[in-house]
């Protein structure tokens, strides 16, 4: 019975167990699957089997955590160890999680004692983001100690509370690993050997690195060398990625056909003079990057050799996700080569605001400037916000001094300059330019003495832009061989818009003008508006053609109009009261209103009246009115009449500056006594009326009278008394007496005499008298020569003329 109950029992045992081997997968699962669930572990499939040795080994296992898929395949496992021969871990996007905001915590690990080591012939891991799979072999050859093996070198030590370890990895596996379409990746090589801890809350990585990126883009090689130690740190909960690179050396090399991508121009051989091939970047003890807020305390990018660039960035934060709009940073850079004694610059930018202040000094400008220099210095400071997608407000300023300066024929010497813009954020803008200047010279030019401003308002919103203009400039003065022009002052307005439309109002030498001009690109239309105003300030012009010429009263007044394209203008003009001393010589009360036009190089005046009271030259001529023209450039004065010894003259025509000509004087009407009794001390008196025609010949500067003529008109006396002359004549020649003596006092019938003047102003008078003596009761006919040099006879009347004296003395003393 015993041996019954037995087999009975031993039948269900093993029938029991016969089951449990042949279900085991299901119950397997179905005890183990809720345990690994609540870690997060999906086990989607599972087959062992007993080996004869009494090992596990399980064909495969399938296990999920947080998307996350890992497949083992070949596993064999004793109480000793676990050995598996492929594992296939599938690396994913991680899920959205409600604990994502969950900080981490200190490892603590509860590591048994004992447990089987572990060695996974063969991990491969896969991802989108890699180029291939990453291939590895994990060795425990200790409790808790790893090593990895493969595509990456590495050991590993796992405590409680940490895990360490060091790995080495270079580009090679990063150029197989790293799914990117940057072709930069090929031109970089490194490798490096860091070692690691983690504590579940930090990860450390020190050790060193070597690394050097080698590009070349069209011929120019850059080569940039990374040697030194670095050290990283991470901290799960802030987020924050801490680098240590002030052990780095950093390389920056270029080779000189570098210099040829500079574009083609005028200042490419300058420029590329000035760049640096070789470089050293120097990086701060820490760089932290805090979720997307990116901290450098400084940056030191510096030059090697004679070519001193020195840049320095400090102080810089920013968000990765918005760099432009974040950026805060302080910027000083100095420049020192060969050609550039100091370019400074300092700058802060704190998101869109950017200020700071330059210097620039030069002891000369470059070749390619179109003009030489001495000694210049550029400096100014700037403030300007919202420069990124907009236009910038703020404010630059810029103070520019030269100690002399060539350009386009110009000579300057003494510069100095100063610029000032600014814009609000209605976006008015004002530029505003001063300058002064000791002195310049352009060709026969010299111009000292200047200073000028220059304001521009305007508004750049939306429509059409206007620009208001405002400008003042003084110019002590202005020399030339050929004229003078000295204290000159111009004030101007316009509006800039599509065209410039200007105002000027100026002051040469005392002379106002105000000048209205419209230009643009089909034309440059201008007027000019003389006012009224007195002569006298015109001397200063008069004095430099004739310094003998004064005008000492009188008013002008004028408007000019034409186009500055055209070469062209028209003209009116009006002279009013206007007195002139030239010399001995006193013009009085010149009146004249004439119009024309200049037009392709010829100045055209229409026949104009003028007329004049009286000019003194030792002889009084009074009354004279006339005509004058100007005909392509030629002045011409016809028609000229009036009054001279109580009679008229008059002139037909005479060319200005004409070198050979003849113009033809007459005479009507003459009183016979005013022409004798010029020399008031002869004891002559003459009285009748006289008429005459003097051939006036101009010959290259001579000037000569050439069978002129002289006649009476009507009959005439003639009286000698007290004449020394002829008394001494009749006193050695006394067989003359009886003629001479009829002379002393004649009755003239009629007069007769040609005229002959020479160059030198000696006058030949050929004289016949016919008359009748009363007293001797005899007919008289009586041929005579006479010789004067009327030049010095006239000049000893001027210079006894009392009015001429007067106004002499009152003007040629005061210089006006």
């Amino acid at each position: 019975m015993f041996k019954r109950i037995g087999l009975i029992v031993g039948a269900v045992l093993l029938s029991t167990l016969l089951l449990g081997y042949v279900f085991r997968l299901p119950l397997l699962q179905w005890v183990i699957a809720p345990e690994l669930k609540k870690a997060g572990i999906t086990l989607s499939c599972l087959d062992f089997s007993i080996t004869s040795e009494l090992n596990i080994h399980a064909d495969k296992v399938c296990l999920n955590y947080q998307n996350q898929q890992l497949q083992l395949t070949g596993i064999t496992a004793n109480t000793k160890r676990v050995d598996i021969e492929n594992a296939v871990l599938k690396v994913n996007p991680l899920p959205k999680s409600d604990n994502a905001n969950q900080l981490a915590k200190n490892l603590d690990l509860a590591l048994p004692l004992n447990r089987p080591l572990i060695n996974i012939k063969q991990l491969v891991v896969k991802s989108n983001e890699l180029n291939k799979p990453l291939k590895i072999s994990i060795l425990e050859p200790e409790l808790n100690k790893f090593n990895v093996s493969g595509d990456i070198n590495a050991s590993a030590i796992l405590t409680a509370n940490k895990v360490s370890g060091q790995f080495e990895i270079n580009d090679t596996f990063l150029k197989h690993v790293i799914n990117t379409k940057n072709t930069l990746i090929a031109d970089f090589n490194f490798n490096t050997q860091q070692a690691f801890s983690f504590d579940g809350i930090e990860l450390e990585l020190n050790g060193d690195i070597s690394s050097q990126f080698a590009h070349t883009y069209e011929q120019c090689k850059v080569n940039v060398l990374t040697t030194g130690k670095l050290a990283t740190r991470f901290n799960l909960n802030s987020q924050a990625l801490m680098f240590n690179t002030d052990l780095l050396n950093n390389k920056i090399n270029l080779t000189p056909s570098c210099t040829e991508l500079i574009p083609p121009s005028e200042y490419a051989g300058f420029i590329s003079k000035q760049v640096p091939l070789n470089w050293q970047l120097k990086l701060p003890q820490s760089i932290r990057l805090e979720g997307s807020e990116l901290s450098v305390p400084v940056i030191n990018l510096m030059s090697e050799g004679d070519k001193q660039f020195d840049i320095l960035i400090t102080d810089t934060t920013l968000n990765i996700k918005s760099p432009l709009e974040d950026l805060q940073t302080t910027l000083s850079a100095q420049i020192n080569t060969p050609d550039i004694n100091n370019i400074s610059v300092n700058a802060q930018l704190a998101g869109t605001v950017i200020k700071g202040d330059y210097v620039v000094m030069l002891d000369g400008l470059p070749e390619f400037a179109p003009a030489t220099a001495n000694g210049l210095s550029l400096s100014g400071h700037f403030n300007i916000s919202e420069f990124i997608d907009s236009k910038p407000i703020g404010l630059i300023n810029a103070k520019l001094t030269l100690n002399s300066v060539d350009a386009f024929d110009i000579s300057a010497v003494q510069y100095q300059g100063g610029l000032t813009a600014k814009m609000d954020k209605q976006l008015n803008a004002e530029v505003a330019l001063t300058q002064q200047l000791k002195s310049a010279e352009y060709k026969e030019f010299k111009v000292t003495d200047i200073s000028n401003t220059l304001t521009a308002n305007a508004n750049l919103g939306v429509g059409e832009l206007f620009a208001d203009l405002t400008a003042k400039t003084n110019i002590k003065a202005v020399n030339s061989p050929d004229i003078k022009l000295n204290n000159i002052k111009v004030e101007s307005t316009g509006l800039q818009s599509r065209a410039l439309k200007a105002t000027h109002h100026a002051f040469i030498n005392d002379v106002e003008l105000v000048v209205n001009h419209h230009m643009s690109s089909q034309a440059h239309p201008f007027e000019v508006i003389i006012p009224e105003q007195s002569t006298l300030p015109l001397n200063a012009f008069i004095r430099q053609f004739e310094p003998l010429a004064q005008l000492t009263k009188g008013e002008f007044n004028g408007y000019i109009s034409g186009d500055v394209n055209l070469q062209s203008a028209s003209f009116n003009m009006g002279i009013s009261h206007t007195s002139a001393l030239y010399n001995d010589y006193l013009a009085s009360d010149l009146n004249s209103v004439f119009s024309g036009e200049y037009y392709s190089g010829k100045l055209n005046v229409k026949p104009s009246t003028f007329n004049l009271n009286e000019f003194r030259a030792g002889a009084v001529i009074k009354a004279i009115e006339g005509q004058w023209q100007v005909n392509n450039n030629t002045a011409l004065i016809n028609d000229v009449k009036g009054s001279v010894f109580g009679g008229e003259f008059s002139l037909d025509t005479y060319t200005i500056g004409k070198p050979n000509q003849v113009a033809n004087v007459k005479f009507e009407n003459i009183d016979a006594s005013k022409l004798v009794t010029l020399d008031d001390k002869s004891g002559i008196v003459l009285t009748g009326r006289l008429a005459g025609s003097l051939p006036v010949h101009f010959d290259s500067g001579k000037i000569e009278i050439i069978d002129g003529s002289l006649f009476s008109q009507g009959t005439g006396n003639l009286k000698i008394t007290n004449n020394a002359a002829f008394d001494s004549v009749m006193q050695q020649q006394q067989e003359l007496q009886p003629v001479l003596g009829l002379l002393t006092n004649l009755d003239i019938q009629k007069l007769n005499s040609s005229v002959a003047l020479k160059n030198d102003g000696w006058l030949k008078l050929g004289v016949n008298l016919q008359g009748y003596n009363k007293a001797e009761q005899q007919q008289v006919n009586f041929n005579y020569n006479h010789e004067e040099n009327v030049f010095t006879l006239l000049r000893a009347l001027r210079l006894s003329d009392e009015i001429t004296q007067k106004v002499e003395q009152q003007y040629s003393q005061k210089g006006n």
